[in-house]
């Protein structure tokens, strides 16, 4: 059966893309900024056709390295790994990946690089400028929040979701807020859980969000900070770099548009502040931003010109990985905010 719906799925794959395999690649498999063309129900197929019949995944990753990678980046959970410390060496189900925008494995443009999941052509965007947001002083500049608060990553349990604040994202907020306060910058940190129900946690805490922003208009960044979880057969990676002698999780900024009819009007803005920060975080910290990721969902990203979706390492990283890689993250914001 498996062999038949492959065969229809190849039939289909060929009458809207060609008979070539780089045509019928959606655009975030390429790593580039080239337009999608529109083929959703390409995209779709494909995806459909990974999962159907592993022969042709293979053949996928033979003729077009970026085959498989392309479609397990999509914010999905993988198998827990047990291990019986946090640092732990590298096995067969648990490696380290150099995922960086400046790592030479993806088309980069002014220092970083754009993974672009939508139909949108951006090119036109990779030179744009953004003002850098204006703090009223004294009052709240900073949210801070979790869509998927149970989030966590490799440690003695097993575990990849979790509702100890210690070991999950909201340690990783924790210690984010701690570098904006440090600074000046008075943040507020949400740590309520939105994923109970995992369907609506966006709405959970858009409403959230929400109430806080009209409680302190004065907030200008918005930071939803998640892990990430990347696997491909049978293997976790966690996205890692060195800096100042120190593993830290690489990080991925996560860019929504409205493409699927949300409203998001604003979204270049989002887009041009994270490009930004990208390369802010590339000029002080070597490879630690991964390629800014443009996403056909809005994963309300839509507050504010300067709100962002983090995800921090994944969940085969270590928790102390995370904080630093956050860390980081937090100190090249407030570069990139002071010019320095």
């Amino acid at each position: 059966m498996q062999k038949w719906i492959s065969i229809v799925l190849i039939v289909v794959l060929c009458l809207s893309g060609g008979i070539f395999w780089e045509s019928w690649l959606p655009g975030v498999a390429e790593f580039t900024l080239r337009s999608a063309g529109g083929h959703t129900a390409r995209q779709m197929t494909l995806t459909l056709l990974k999962y159907t019949d592993p022969v042709m995944k293979q053949i996928g990753r033979y003729m077009v390295p970026e085959f498989t990678e392309s479609l397990d980046e999509n914010f999905l959970y993988f198998a827990k790994v047990t291990a019986e410390e946090e640092e732990l060496p590298d096995d067969d189900a648990v490696k380290a990946a150099n995922l960086s925008a400046l790592s030479g494995t993806y088309h980069q443009v002014n220092g970083t690089a754009v993974a672009n999941a939508t139909d949108y052509d951006v090119s036109g965007n990779l030179n744009d400028t953004i003002a850098m947001p204006s703090f009223t002083e004294g009052e709240p500049a900073i949210l801070i929040y979790h869509t998927h608060t149970t989030e966590c990553y490799r440690n003695s349990e097993g575990i990849s979701n979790t509702e100890d604040e210690t070991k999950n994202v909201v340690a990783v907020g924790a210690a984010m807020a701690e570098v904006f306060e440090a600074a000046g910058y008075k943040t507020v940190h949400l740590t309520d859980i939105y994923n109970e129900d995992f369907n609506n946690a966006y709405s959970t805490s858009r409403a959230a969000v929400e109430q806080v922003l009209k409680q302190y208009p004065s907030i200008q960044v918005v930071l939803d900070v998640h892990r990430d979880a990347i696997s491909s057969n049978g293997v976790d990676y966690y996205p890692v770099t060195e800096v100042d002698g120190k593993e830290a999780a690489q990080v991925m900024l996560v860019c929504g548009t409205d493409s699927k009819g949300l409203s998001h009007p604003n979204w270049r803005n989002n887009f041009t502040y994270a490009l930004a920060l990208s390369r802010k975080m590339g000029t002080l910290y070597g490879q630690l931003s991964r390629p800014v990721n443009l996403r056909r969902d809005r994963f309300n990203t839509h507050f504010t010109d300067y709100t962002l979706l983090l995800e921090v390492g994944s969940a085969a990283n270590t928790l102390s990985q995370a904080v630093y890689g956050g860390q980081l993250t937090a100190k090249a914001m407030i570069s990139l905010w002071n010019g320095t």
